[in-house]
């Protein structure tokens, strides 16, 4: 599905042409289900708003087998293939008024993805990042038990201190396989 190039160091990654196993569910909403992993991202936000360093997703995932999710296997992959992992804590952290503003500005818009999960047991809080002012600790995995949903934000930063218009690809990487998502930015 993904074709991976190396070339100076920099990791490209070829668009899919169709996602498959993905519903549009709304604007910016759209749900990843093979029969076996279940993920809803919402970035209602992001959509219209991405004119900074910074991307807001928020992300449910849930599996009827033990899930884990892990910081690292998590990218964004731009309209010319190039991958962006999460954003390092240390970053979000060293930008914390804007990181501050980001989500006093999203909190209007924020979509709750916990209730596209139907016959779930519970949930756990994906913890990549903490709030600035708070001190929250932070992981770089998360493990999920069967029918748990993991719910969290994931931060994106831009390598060019903006997010261009266009197609992009949430790629969430797991035991059971890959999950690719269509993020579209206008």
């Amino acid at each position: 599905l993904f074709a991976v190039v190396v070339s100076t160091g920099l990791t490209l990654r070829a668009q899919p042409r169709e996602f498959a196993n993905v519903k549009q569910l709304g604007a910016a909403l759209v749900e990843y289900h093979d029969g076996l992993t279940q993920v809803v991202a919402a970035y209602y936000y992001s959509q219209r708003n991405h004119d900074s360093p910074w991307l807001l997703i928020e992300l449910g995932v849930s599996s009827p087998r033990t899930l884990v999710v892990r910081r690292n296997q998590v990218e964004l992959v731009t309209p010319s293939g190039r991958a962006v992992p999460l954003a390092a804590q240390r970053r979000w952290g060293a930008d914390s008024a804007r990181a501050r503003g980001l989500l006093q500005q999203a909190s209007t818009t924020r979509h709750q993805v916990r209730t596209y999960f139907r016959g779930t047991r519970g949930f756990e809080a994906l913890r990549f990042f903490g709030r600035p002012e708070s001190g929250e600790t932070v992981i770089d995995a998360v493990q999920g038990a069967p029918e748990e949903v993991l719910l969290g934000d994931l931060l994106f930063e831009s390598p060019t201190g903006a997010w261009e218009k266009g197609a992009y690809a949430l790629v969430i990487k797991h035991d059971s396989g890959t999950a690719s998502l269509p993020i579209e930015l206008r």
